[in-house]
């Protein structure tokens, strides 16, 4: 029995693990904020150890613990790194949910609960991948490592960019990340993102006086206008970029939405909070917005900086202050890993699998920043962020497969 077909034969024989230790892993609340991860990570170390993998608790932050293990092969070779977070969504008014957000319940095939599919499901599969291939580290040359972590929702500076700057032993030679990505999609990166908070000042004064004094909230109304009317530069993609997804088109729209590829290729531009003013009967003296702008792989940030400053120019009584970037990155499609991990699928599936970028962000840009080819490969996502997340549980058994058996193939290139 060659290493290939021992794996087969583990995931046969225990592929429900994955069902259930998602169920168990949603069972466990991990909201973030406050982002308290203690008791995933300790049930995670146990789960390890128990099916004989040796880990390691990482708490550079006392109540977001991060959870680390590796398994070493027969021999040098390739080192392949699972990633993915426990921290999820806040649960929000549980009384709008029909199944316990904390329940894990599995109902006519699907798993409920906040976080089953970002990304407690892909988490499991991750874990399972594991420790299955521990079980045959005998069959194949490399290591295999995971990170568990503590606070992707909040950019992750106490989970996986710490564990980053400070382990070089889980760089690795190559990265999956299990966030939801839908079966049919290999995604090789996603959008960059800026956020920028934008203030505006006026003197103020009594609300009597509107039509003679300049007001703070109608100023930055006009500043986000101005700013809503993002420049075509802005959505000009390289070519084999727009190639890639208008090859996905038809699966990628209708696994999100309709348009969903256009929104891909073009940047956003997108107001989340915004406050100002003391009283209904004042002229307000400030007002401040944030603002969250996406930009397609290959767009350069500095176009978007520059027409920001462009902008400001116009509004002298206004300030802008970038608090946060994330750039975009692109694992090569001809990479070994893409391509070996497209086929994977396409075996399993028995369909066509195409090769994507998200709209939102993970983890594996941290790896894709420091040269490591890096896919994201997870179930799909329903109900994300909302009421009555699930997921699909036979999508667990297919992710589990393609995850693992990826893994492996890395591992045994010649």
């Amino acid at each position: 029995m060659n290493a290939e077909e021992k794996l087969k034969v583990l995931i046969a024989e225990s592929g429900e693990n994955v069902v259930t230790l998602c169920c168990r892993l949603v069972q466990i609340a991990s909201e973030d904020p406050p982002g308290n991860t203690q008791e995933i990570a300790e049930f995670i170390h146990g789960y390890l150890t128990k099916n004989g993998v040796k880990s390691e608790i990482v708490a550079p932050h006392p109540e977001k613990p991060n959870v680390v293990a590796s398994v070493q092969g027969c021999g040098p070779g390739p080192h392949v790194v699972f990633n993915g977070h426990m921290d999820t969504f806040k649960v929000g008014e549980s009384t709008k949910w029909h199944y316990d957000p904390l329940g894990g319940e599995r109902v006519n095939g699907r798993i409920y609960g906040r976080g089953a599919s970002d990304m407690k499901g892909g988490l499991a599969c991750c874990i399972q991948s594991v420790i299955l291939l521990n079980q045959m580290r005998d069959f194949f040359p490399g290591k295999v490592s995971i990170t568990c972590v503590s606070d992707e929702e909040v950019f992750g500076p106490w989970g996986s960019q710490y564990i980053l700057k400070n382990r070089k032993d889980l760089h690795g030679d190559a990265l999956i990340n299990g966030e939801p990505s839908s079966l049919d999609n290999v995604r090789i990166g996603e959008k960059g993102q800026y956020w920028f908070r934008f203030t505006s000042l006026a003197d103020g004064g009594h609300g009597a006086y509107a039509a003679l004094k300049p007001s703070a909230i109608r100023t930055l109304m006009q500043l986000l206008e101005s700013l809503g009317t993002l420049p075509s530069e802005l959505s000009r993609v390289p070519h084999d970029v727009e190639n890639m997804m208008n090859q996905a088109r038809t699966k990628f729209d209708s696994l999100l939405c309709e348009g969903a590829t256009d929104a891909a290729l073009g940047a956003s531009m997108n107001i989340g909070t915004i406050s100002g003013g003391l009283s209904v009967n004042m002229v307000p003296e400030e007002c401040t917005a944030e603002v969250d702008f996406r930009l397609p792989p290959g767009v350069p940030p500095s176009l978007l900086r520059t027409w920001i400053a462009n902008i400001m120019e116009k509004y002298p009584s206004c300030s802008a202050k970038e608090f946060n970037h994330q750039d975009a990155y692109l694992t090569n499609i001809s990479n070994p890993l893409v391509q070996i991990a497209k086929q994977t699928a396409e075996e399993i599936l028995g369909r066509e699998v195409f090769t994507t970028f998200s709209l939102g962000g993970t983890e594996a840009r941290l790896w894709r920043k420091l040269g490591v080819p890096a896919i994201t490969y997870g179930p799909n996502h329903h109900n994300m962020g909302s009421q009555d997340e699930y997921i699909e549980e036979t999508e667990l058994y297919d992710v589990l497969k393609v995850q693992a058996l990826t893994a492996l193939r890395f591992m045994l290139i010649k």
